[in-house]
């Protein structure tokens, strides 16, 4: 895919997998996230204080957004994003809303009961990207 290619598809998607490292441990996790290009931005969603997600993200130097999406064995697409990341500033967060109204989606959290729940925006800044994708051929008449 083209760099193009690439900026329009994550565009377009909204969801993916996070994949982050802690030493020799790997961490991955189903993430949805808005974009703009060079960026994604997402929310973690904490249970309580403890989460393994905030301590692989602040040991992770290099993280990797996996984004794809399958038709067929004939029509698919995927983006592999790579890049630091960082945790987003209160202010920094009402900023990028309107990225994560464009495309993020959100999970309904009402199962979940009453218990402490806190939200941590975070930005991917991406620094390589590299996409493959298999669309159909259109047949000649």
């Amino acid at each position: 895919m083209t760099d193009a290619e690439i900026d329009a598809y994550l565009a377009e998607q909204g969801t993916g997998v996070l994949s982050l490292a802690q030493g020799d441990n790997a961490y991955a996790i189903p993430i949805s996230f808005g974009y703009e290009t060079g960026r994604a931005v997402f929310a973690y969603w904490q249970f309580g204080s403890d989460s393994q997600k905030m301590a692989f993200s602040e040991s992770t130097e290099r993280a990797c957004l996996t984004v794809y999406d399958i038709e067929s064995q004939t029509d698919w697409r995927s983006v592999l994003a790579f890049g630091t990341l960082r945790e987003l500033s209160t202010a920094e967060w009402a900023e990028v809303g309107e990225l994560i109204d464009d495309n993020a989606w959100s999970p309904d959290l009402k199962s979940v009961g009453r218990r402490q729940l806190s939200i941590v925006g975070y930005e991917l800044s991406i620094e390589e990207a590299t996409g493959l994708q298999r669309r159909p051929s259109t047949e000649r008449e």
